[in-house]
């Protein structure tokens, strides 16, 4: 195997230790949801996956840095890194809701090359490493995801979303609620699971805000390999947050137009 055969299939095997550790507060009796700081909640289940994921990361890899949801930065601006969302959707997850997903990503000098979002509640697992192509496992099928390029106009564009809530205390919020009704169709799909179907062949664009590196570095990856831009409202690269535009190249441009209040 390629090197980054190696390092996929050994992330994968710490995913898949993390399975059952998710599943077993997933849907559970009295699952306690508390808030942090921010007003976003997490439950045992986020610490415990950190936790265990961080572990791991520290023993194979050691010195190396870690940016996780749950417990922080552990390694200062080194431009090469691990990203970790425990649970990404712990609102979905802590109602029952099948959409959520536990995200492994790595950054080398600066440019996302690795992700493993796992699915366990719908048994589907996206992967991209080096040397492998973005696709989703379902168990031992693998399907290659299919490339990008051009777009639709925007009339005829399906936009996925993480929610209305997350825009309405921006400075885009009023653009945005008008990009909503001049595209073909809109879903607030949130979280990883949104990105899922894009990735499948769903979508044009999916757009969020208040989103973290955490939440994006796998999907950058994937979206890299596949032709999506991956940028800011503005049209800038980026993959830091808080805002992000990712959209089949040939429609970036008019969704930008549309969050800036440009005219064509």
């Amino acid at each position: 195997m390629s090197d980054g055969n190696t390092l996929l299939a050994w992330v994968e095997r710490q995913v898949d230790a993390c399975r059952p550790i998710a599943l077993r507060y997933f849907r559970a009796p009295g699952l306690v949801v508390r808030r942090k700081a921010d007003g976003s909640p997490v439950t045992a289940a986020d610490r415990a996956v950190e936790e265990r994921l961080r572990r791991a990361l520290a023993r194979a890899h050691p010195g190396e840095r870690i940016v996780g949801e749950e417990y922080g930065d552990s390694g200062g601006g080194a431009s090469t890194y691990w990203t970790i969302d425990p649970i990404d959707g712990t609102r979905a997850f802590s109602r029952g809701l099948p959409t959520w997903g536990v995200m492994v990503g790595r950054v080398e000098r600066g440019v996302p090359v690795l992700g493993v979002i796992d699915y366990p509640a719908i048994g589907a697992r996206l992967v991209i490493a080096p040397g492998v192509p973005a696709g989703e496992r379902q168990g031992r099928r693998f399907v290659r995801f299919p490339r990008v390029s051009g777009g639709p106009r925007l009339a005829d564009a399906v936009l996925f979303h993480g929610g209305t809530r997350y825009w309405a205390r921006t400075p885009y919020r009023a653009r945005f609620y008008r990009l909503l009704t001049v595209c073909y169709l809109e879903r607030a799909f949130g979280d990883c699971y949104g990105f899922l179907w894009a990735f499948r062949g769903c979508a044009d664009a999916v757009l969020e805000y208040g989103v973290k590196p955490w939440d994006l570095v796998p999907l950058a990856a994937a979206a890299r390999a596949l032709g999506w831009t991956f940028t800011d409202c503005a049209g800038h690269p980026g993959f830091l947050g808080p805002e992000l535009v990712m959209a089949k190249p040939g429609l970036l441009p008019a969704l930008t137009r549309a969050l800036r209040g440009d005219r064509a």
